[in-house]
């Protein structure tokens, strides 16, 4: 795989649009389609298309702040309102009625505004009603970025009722040109079981894929894989997702694809004995089987510390420039540009390792680690973030569902880098400065992210249930996509 001009990996899309239907999907040739998927391209667009993406990222900002303001403008009416009833002593439910944030109704009050069939639709200087530039771009663009702001808009009332796990979500923020990654999506509007050339989007020839309103666009790399499963009813395109960044627009075509072939799910080649894979930040993971048999050690990733003086030198670059001047301009663009090719190399690092661990192993063992948490030790924040363990531990999980590999995913607290792969005994002294393990009972030394691996590949659950079997799963990833 190519890494910086030509980005055709095959990525997952975990946490994308959870609204996909549960039932089977069928392909044109009858093929059960429930696997979901994502292939990524770099675009090459000319430069009428290329002022038309930069509109559709426009007009998709443009919608948000849009729902934003009358979402923000309504809650501020209603409180104030409260608040003067209080004073009063009156009844605290304010007159003015709450606004819907369902995507439905976002979509239909913003087509009824930009139409001009709202009585607060924009006025144009020759009397007509409605936006005077709805025409040129595809009509996708406004209902994705309504879609896109009611799920915003979801996720902080529900964070702040204590309904969403994670880090807290705050009330969406207003979307700046420059500011913000510039990006659309288009839905593909054909329904699984159509032959592929009466779809919206497909791809004309091999280099060039149709998207609505722009026509054939050339993409950067070989498309023959995505082509060849289009073509043979294994992959449904339900959307693209255009996304500029460095300077370079790429499209994610997000779908459904048929199961992988029954031999490469179930290959007689592979490790029995389970595997513990141990991520660290010298090595990228270190594997060992439950014997105690080293599997595999993969080189740890250092791109971002390889390319640290080239991103010094092009960070004082930028600062020597004056702000809103092109020179500004184009230290900006150099600057992304080198950290697009850093995480574009440790990305396909991550895939070759993540790789390798599936098609050899038939058990997994991967510890569950605080990547989050970790990342705040200021001493450690950069070499964490630059070894790819939540990259790693992702990529692991949704192949091993392709695969029909089982995955452990190990408790956090267990004590792998502390225990004695030989007696069992732990140690409680283990520094993260001390890289041998050096047991005082029995006497065994032995490399400190071995001996994790192989006290991982030995955990065992306490119940049944604590075991993820990834491979018993694959509507998982439906319910998710």
């Amino acid at each position: 795989m190519a890494v910086g001009r030509c980005v055709s990996h095959l990525v997952s899309i975990l946490g994308l649009v959870a609204s996909r239907p549960t039932t089977p999907t069928f392909s044109h040739t009858g093929q059960v389609l429930a696997r979901a998927v994502t292939f990524q391209f770099a675009l090459d667009p000319n430069v009428q298309q290329n002022v038309l993406l930069a509109k559709c990222a426009g007009a998709r900002r443009f919608t948000v702040n849009h729902h934003r303001a009358r979402v923000k403008t309504n809650l501020d009416a209603r409180s104030d309102e409260r608040e003067a009833h209080s004073e009063s002593g009156e009844s605290p439910e304010p007159s003015t009625p709450s606004l819907s944030w369902s995507a439905f109704s976002f979509i239909n009050e913003f087509n009824a505004w930009k139409n001009g069939e709202a009585d607060d639709s924009p006025l144009n200087e020759d009397g007509s009603c409605g936006l005077v530039w709805r025409h040129e771009l595809p009509h996708d663009v406004f209902e994705c970025a309504s879609v896109d702001a009611a799920r915003a808009l979801e996720n902080f009332f529900a964070s702040r009722r204590g309904e969403r796990s994670g880090t807290p979500v705050g009330f969406p923020r207003f979307q700046a040109k420059g500011k913000v990654t510039p990006s659309f999506r288009l839905r593909n509007r054909a329904t699984p079981g159509k032959a592929p050339s009466s779809q919206p989007i497909r791809f004309t020839d091999p280099s060039h894929l149709r998207l609505s309103k722009f026509g054939p666009v050339k993409v950067f790399g070989s498309s023959r894989k995505v082509r060849r499963m289009i073509d043979g009813g294994r992959f449904h395109v339900y959307s693209a997702t255009l996304t500029q960044r460095a300077g370079r627009w790429t499209v994610s075509l997000t779908g459904v694809a048929a199961e992988l072939h029954q031999a490469e799910r179930s290959r007689s080649n592979r490790h029995a004995v389970p595997v513990g894979v141990d991520r660290g930040i010298i090595s990228l993971c270190v594997a060992a089987d439950a014997n105690g048999v080293p599997f595999e050690s993969f080189e740890g990733v250092k791109t971002l510390k390889q390319a640290h003086a080239s991103l010094k030198a092009a960070n004082q670059a930028l600062a020597r420039t004056t702000p809103g001047s092109k020179g500004r301009q184009r230290a900006k663009s150099r600057l992304a540009t080198r950290h697009r090719k850093v995480a574009n190399t440790r990305r396909h690092l991550v895939h070759l390792a993540s790789k390798a661990l599936v098609d050899r192993c038939q058990v997994l063992a991967i510890e569950d680690l605080n990547v989050a948490g970790m990342v705040r030790n200021r001493r450690l924040a950069r070499s964490i973030s630059d070894a790819a363990m939540g990259e790693l531990f992702r990529q692991i999980l949704y192949k091993a569902r392709w695969h029909g590999v089982e995955v452990r995913v190990v408790d956090r607290f267990f004590p792998s880098s502390k225990t004695c792969s030989g007696c069992g005994e732990i140690r409680n002294d283990l520094d993260l400065s001390t890289r041998t393990y050096v047991c005082g009972a029995c006497g065994l030394a032995i490399d400190r992210d071995l001996n994790a691996a192989i006290n991982l590949a030995r955990w065992r659950p306490k119940e049944p249930s604590a075991v993820t079997l990834l491979a018993l799963t694959p509507a998982l990833l439906l319910s998710t996509a």
